[in-house]
């Protein structure tokens, strides 16, 4: 596992990307001296939702346990809605979402989503919610583990439900405090309509990146790179050559404070990044 606790908040883990110096073909000296000028890094925030809709939010899962096990970010990071030649450095998630990630194996982590959804569908909790590809998955771990939902003996099951979710998820890599609460604790059964159900099983994580001419100026100042991206602008005669030459030449005073740049977690990427092997 290549990752650590956040060194500015408590309450947040990053995984930093640590190819890095392999994708620009440099040396880790040389590349941390190509970014030491710079305060701050791109961030975009993206919400993780473990009630699995679509396909899409199964693959920030898979991206971001393969981030967390391995400290792989690969281009774009598919699924958290950056540009696809864009360079992630870092990913910030809540600690519970990282300390589930780094002590399972993801098919322990698919196993345990399924088994929560199939609770929730035996209770008849948000099915139209779930993604219909995963659906005979679910409808089979809930026949096979759930009592099955009586009108009329609602009530009288919420503890059955209860003691079947904790039987279930031994089966399918054990407890997850923090992520996969049991969705009958407090025995109350999860309503449809309840959003603060659907709430407290989502996650906001943030990615800094840099986009594609970020990195061709400021990690790779490669002028041919930079003449090929903007040949559209030079045709035009919206830039010249010599334009994008001179904003190469004086790419060290370009400190990224964009507007949706953040020094904080740059600082946290920095650190954590400076301290790795």
């Amino acid at each position: 596992m290549i990752s650590a606790a956040h060194p500015h908040n408590e309450h947040f883990a990053i995984v930093v990307n640590q190819q890095l110096p392999q994708l620009a073909k440099l040396s880790k000296a040389v590349f941390l001296e190509r970014v030491a000028n710079l305060e701050a890094i791109r961030t975009r925030k993206v919400p993780v939702s473990l009630l699995l809709g679509e396909k899409s939010q199964l693959v920030q899962l898979e991206v971001l346990h393969a981030a967390v096990q391995t400290g792989v970010l690969p281009l774009g990071l598919p699924g958290f809605q950056i540009g696809g030649e864009w360079v992630p450095f870092v990913v910030e998630m809540p600690r519970p979402l990282h300390q589930w990630l780094a002590s399972h194996s993801l098919n322990e982590v698919k196993g345990q989503l399924v088994n929560w959804m199939a609770a929730l569908h035996a209770s008849q909790c948000s099915r139209f919610k779930m993604w219909r590809k995963l659906l005979p998955e679910i409808r089979q771990w809930a026949s096979a583990h759930y009592s099955p939902y009586r009108v009329r003996q609602a009530d009288a099951l919420i503890e059955v439900w209860e003691r079947e979710f904790d039987s279930a998820q031994r089966l399918v890599g054990g407890a997850t405090p923090g992520v996969l609460i049991n969705p009958f604790r407090n025995n109350e059964r999860p309503l449809l309509e309840d959003a603060d159900v659907l709430a407290s099983y989502q996650f906001a994580v943030r990615v800094g990146y840099f986009r594609k001419d970020d990195w061709l100026f400021i990690v790779e100042r490669s002028l041919p790179k930079l003449l090929k991206l903007y040949k559209d602008n030079i045709a035009s005669g919206r830039w010249t050559r010599e334009t994008v030459a001179k904003q190469l030449r004086e790419i060290d005073s370009d400190k990224m404070n964009r507007v949706e740049a953040d020094p904080d977690l740059w600082r946290a990427w920095r650190q954590h990044f400076n301290a790795s092997s």
